[in-house]
């Protein structure tokens, strides 16, 4: 089971065990003979119910799914409009909110949500609501606030503190940037010893490609990009996440006809793979071979650099370092 799928499952739980924590509070407001509380907590019950199968079944990044955008909404809707219309009803409710967001969203777009739905709790609970407990609900909101703000803090030192540690990236199964300087050098002192053609290609997806993804699906297209480079080299090849959209592959024993041919291989199949009906997705590729005097940084410099003057010179390109032309090298500068 690779990461995407993990983290699928984990959704999934998590979204099932609250659906059942609903489903009691549905069956405890219908013996109270709470109907408005029913009828809330039940609705609350099955999107949470949807929202797990969804996971479970999903091979893909589900990120922020659409059904994710309604659990949210509903619960930002019901605990405003019981604040405004119908007291004594879901207003506690809020204290979830800050926690879901968290849970389903990227730091900046949960902090977003959680700011202006902060803002409008405020201006309810002061415009609106007349209970005597409008006081408590606001500092119990500010301590449930408090406390998911301290949780995400602490798990983003826990990931900062374990990334160094990690050899791959979650995401794409490529191996980290931090690692590509002392494995290629290794490789381009191999290939000087025994004497042996390497190649590196610098990969990334086109600008304008990039522009047609959404963010919630920017991750999906790493993870698939990521396996199909897996599928595609070989097993002593390597590839390294470089940038956020940007790959490094090291080819041993490939001199530059042989990495030009696997470019073009790998630019069809990310085309065919990564594209959909509506969204044709393009990558671009520069080529370096190795040569008397280079070196770990030179070899990843050219590479980057040929990759970046076929960016220039529209989408779904492949271009070597050695056939940049002096008009070229202002296109990359």
């Amino acid at each position: 089971m690779n990461p995407v799928e993990i983290n699928n499952q984990l959704r999934s739980k998590a979204f099932g065990l609250a659906s059942v924590v609903s489903g009691m509070l549905a069956i405890g407001a219908l013996f109270s003979a709470e109907w408005l509380m029913t009828t809330v907590a039940s609705a609350f019950c099955l999107l949470l119910f949807i929202n797990s199968k969804v996971n479970k079944v999903s091979k893909e990044q589900s990120g922020a799914h659409w059904l994710s955008h309604i659990v949210v909404g509903f619960l930002a809707l019901i605990t405003l409009a019981s604040l405004v219309h119908y007291p004594q009803t879901a207003e506690q409710w809020c204290y979830l909110l800050p926690l879901v967001a968290f849970f389903i969203y990227r730091v900046q777009t949960a902090t977003f949500i959680t700011a202006s739905y902060s803002i409008a709790l405020a201006f309810a609970l002061i415009g609106f609501y007349e209970g005597p407990e409008k006081v408590q609900i606001f500092f119990i909101y500010l301590l449930a606030l408090a406390m998911t703000l301290a949780f995400v803090y602490l798990r983003e030192i826990k990931e900062n503190q374990l990334k160094p540690l990690r050899r791959t990236d979650n995401l794409t199964l490529a191996s980290m940037r931090d690692y590509l300087l002392q494995d290629l050098d290794k490789e381009v002192q191999r290939a000087e010893r025994e004497g042996t053609d390497l190649a590196v290609l610098a990969l990334g997806i086109d600008d304008e490609s990039l522009s047609l993804v959404s963010q919630d699906k920017f991750d999906m297209f790493l993870h698939q990009l990521g396996r199909l480079l897996h599928e595609n080299l070989r097993l002593f090849d390597s590839y390294y996440r470089f940038e956020d959209a940007d790959f490094v592959i090291v080819l041993p024993h490939t001199d530059s006809k042989e990495a030009t041919k696997k470019a073009a291989q790998l630019r069809l199949r990310s085309r065919q793979k990564l594209s959909s009906k509506d969204t044709t997705v393009t990558i671009s590729i520069g080529i370096a071979t190795l040569n008397v005097g280079d070196s770990a940084e030179t070899l990843i410099g050219n590479a980057r650099k040929a990759l970046k003057v076929a960016r220039g010179k529209g989408v779904n390109q492949t271009l070597g370092y050695l056939d940049i032309s002096n008009e070229d090298t202002g296109i990359a500068g």
